[in-house]
């Protein structure tokens, strides 16, 4: 660098160096399903440490502010042949950093750890991942975000002690490992372990909790209950999904969580009566509400406990079904602008009735499914009717042409999406010096240019 370049550089705000250097972070596509999520560190920011000491500060507070751990990745050699970095040296070199180093260990705020899927019984990637894990959490006093992915059976007790510690504001628990997509091998804690986390919480924003769907997760015996026992306040997202959650669980998580804006969770219909006591609870505060029984379960019987009932005042964003929600309760939601909503073909007839009588008059966006009632032996379901589907479809495009609200059906083509949605043209990930099967080597020098591989850490 010469000496102008310097002068400039020495210049520039730590503020603003910080949020240049985010623009050289390696981005991912959101994936919907964690089999896909990759776990890495931020090895894009690495060169930026070796510039001058005024960069090495910022980069260095970047590089370890968020850690991804997990999943392994194949790159380049320096001679340009195929190599891959495994995640669990990444995780032992990581883990030694920390150990050898507090000043970077009190740096990260968020760790995003996962376990890979292996067929391997005996496990022990999982086994030695978990105990890293776990030293990890214990190390990084700072953290505030925590994201798992699966956890060794041997260790569940020690990640709820080491979890009572922590002091978070978010904290996502996945029972799938990373590429387990039907969580063959999802071991996470029960749901009553995870209220106990909740009692001892004074900071706790978001929740995200998942278990495989038979398995009530490990009841962690603590050798010390955490020290604060009261309501949660700080709460304002939580998603349950899986697993075979009490009754008797959820109205203590509607005490524990007076101030909830986001709630989702898939449950059986037996949940009906007792999700409509959350409801109340939450009437004057909730803004986003995801609530769906399994897609596998036999077709609900037509007298459900409908789980709302009275107005819910500041409710924005509803993903539901009938009969949980009927069309008839739609009426007591003023302020609803995103409805996502799954019946047979009568709750159709019902809800474009209920909508051209004037409910829900701030509504922006419906999305709706509708498919056949019970047959009549109440095994299945009836024949399907897609005449009568086109029917109800344009019907509700009329209503909803006169209330300006865009459906989003089969009728909706590309362009109409890309108009309400607005949606950017699609940019590929963004490369580093990953590797990639090419028609020749020539080609992938074009593409990648004259990246190497370095150090990790």
């Amino acid at each position: 660098m010469d000496s102008a370049n310097a002068d400039v550089t020495a210049n520039v705000p730590p503020e603003i160096l910080d949020n240049i250097f985010k623009h050289c972070e390696r981005r991912y596509k959101q994936r919907v399903c964690n089999w896909r999520s990759k776990f890495l560190p931020k090895s894009r920011l690495q060169p930026l440490l070796l510039v001058c000491r005024r960069w090495h500060t910022v980069a260095e507070s970047r590089l370890y502010s968020s850690v991804g751990l997990g999943s392994n990745r194949v790159v380049r050699d320096r001679n340009g042949q195929r190599m891959e970095l495994k995640g669990k040296d990444v995780r032992r070199k990581f883990c030694e950093t920390v150990q050898n180093n507090t000043r970077i260990a009190l740096l990260v705020r968020e760790l995003r750890l996962g376990i890979p899927y292996t067929f391997d019984d005996a496990d022990e990637e999982g086994f030695e991942a978990s105990d890293i894990h776990i030293l990890l959490i214990g190390i990084c006093k700072n953290v505030e975000n925590i994201e798992l992915h699966g956890c060794h059976a041997a260790f569940l007790d020690d990640l709820a002690e080491v979890l009572a510690k922590a002091d978070l504001t978010s904290l996502s628990l996945d029972s799938r490992r990373l590429g387990d997509f039907i969580a063959r091998r999802g071991k996470m804690l029960s749901l009553s372990t995870v209220i106990k986390l909740l009692r001892g919480s004074s900071r706790l924003q978001t929740l995200y909790y998942r278990l495989s769907r038979h398995d009530q997760g490990h009841e962690a015996s603590f050798t010390k209950t955490p020290s604060v026992q009261g309501v949660c306040t700080t709460l304002k997202v939580l998603s349950l999904q899986g697993g075979a959650f009490d009754q008797t669980q959820l109205p203590l998580l509607a005490s524990l969580t007076p101030a909830l804006e986001e709630f989702s969770i898939q449950v059986g219909m037996e949940c009906c009566a007792i999700l409509r006591q959350c409801m109340k609870s939450w009437s004057s505060s909730l803004r986003c509400l995801t609530a769906f029984t399994w897609i596998n379960d036999e077709p609900p019987v037509a007298d459900a406990c409908p789980i709302i009932c009275f107005p819910m005042t500041e409710l924005r964003d509803l993903w539901i079904s009938a009969p949980p929600v009927p069309p008839s309760a739609m009426v007591f939601l003023p302020k609803l602008e995103t409805l996502n909503f799954r019946g047979d073909y009568s709750d159709g007839a019902d809800l474009i009735r209920v909508i051209r009588k004037g409910a829900m008059p701030n509504l922006r966006e419906i999305q709706t499914t509708f498919s056949p009632p019970k047959s009549d032996d109440g095994v299945g379901l009836s024949e399907r009717n897609v005449d009568l589907e086109i029917e109800l479809a344009q019907e509700l495009r009329k209503v909803c042409a006169e209330r300006k609200t865009f459906p989003r059906d089969f009728f909706a083509d590309d362009e109409g999406l890309d108009e309400y949605y607005r949606y950017l043209e699609e940019s590929p990930e963004s490369s580093d010096n990953d590797w990639r099967d090419y028609e020749s080597s020539a080609q992938a020098n074009t593409f990648l240019g004259d990246e190497i591989i370095g150090d990790p850490w």
